[in-house]
């Protein structure tokens, strides 16, 4: 990724990572072949397989390496927060024929352990082994790590991505919220807008009929819709769905609410601005509750 920096790899002693080289199928993601070299490495370890970290690596010449490592060994080597984790066993070339060597370590095709010489001779038999040196060692690690035969972080101690937001990226998600504020603003603009031209309406239609003396008598919208829209706006997590403005001078309303306490506290809070409420039987609507209300002047 581009930003990230180099990557870092810790090589640890191959005298403390032991590599059975096993047959499994080759399908076989590494968080699969892991949890089957688990179960045929039961009764291969000497500690017990709760306490030891299994990690399996990339076949070759038909086995897959997987290594053994105590739990305890690999919280120590995390702590520097490596990009990978190699045993040194297996930063070595494999030859085409034979063995190659650099201290302890030994390295073949399907082949990887660290002994002492002793032990060595007994697993090496009639092999052939060709000892290499460290300028030879060294040239051949850019490659090695490129692409390493086996990571010990994978499982429970992978490397934990970061990401990270492009600038660009990260202006246009601001601009995008900016627009959704804005539409929703816009939206509640509107809304409260066309109430309003319902209750002029209405107030015409009203007084129409009952004459200006019953006009003057009947509330206004302009009156009690900001009593409602305050209580709405100091009360959270109710949500006004429905307003009417009624030809009595009342408003009919529906909230929606995320409990009975909800609408608990917003009647107190439209009672304490002045406003009778009426109503308020919690029903269900899509699954969320919502109450029927009816707002007159005190």
């Amino acid at each position: 990724m581009p930003g990230t920096g180099p990557a870092t790899a810790l090589a640890v002693p191959g005298t403390e990572v032991a590599i059975h080289w096993l047959e499994l199928a080759g399908d076989l993601t590494p968080a699969q072949a892991a949890a089957a070299a688990r179960l045929m490495l039961a009764d291969a370890s000497a500690e017990p397989m709760s306490d030891m970290h299994v990690a399996a690596g990339r076949p070759e010449n038909g086995l897959t390496p997987v290594a053994l490592v105590p739990i305890a060994r690999m919280n120590l080597w995390v702590e520097g927060d490596p990009d990978l984790i190699v045993p040194e066993t297996l930063l070595l070339p494999p030859p085409a024929k034979g063995l190659v060597r650099r201290g302890l370590d030994h390295r073949g095709l399907a082949a990887a352990f660290s002994v002492e010489p002793e032990l060595a001779a007994l697993l090496v038999g009639d092999a052939s082994v060709e000892t290499i040196d460290e300028e030879a060692f060294e040239a051949g690690l850019a490659a090695a790590l490129a692409d390493p035969v086996l990571n010990l972080r994978q499982g429970p101690f992978a490397k934990r991505r970061q990401w990270r937001l492009e600038t660009g990226r990260l202006r246009r998600l601001a601009l995008l919220g900016g627009a959704l504020a804005l539409v929703s603003l816009v939206v509640q603009i509107a809304t409260i807008t066309l109430y309003a031209f319902d209750a002029d309406r209405l107030e015409a239609e009203a007084a129409a009929l009952g004459g200006p003396r019953a006009a003057a008598n009947r509330p206004g919208f302009g009156a009690l819709a900001p009593l409602l829209f305050e209580a709405v706006r100091s009360t959270p997590n109710l949500e006004l769905t429905r307003l009417e403005y009624r030809a009595d001078g009342s408003l009919g309303a529906t909230v929606a609410v995320d409990n009975p306490a909800t609408l608990a506290a917003f009647r107190a809070r439209a009672e304490a601005s002045g406003l009778a409420v009426e109503g308020g039987n919690l029903t269900s609507a899509g699954g969320q509750p919502t109450a029927e209300l009816v707002l007159r002047p005190a």
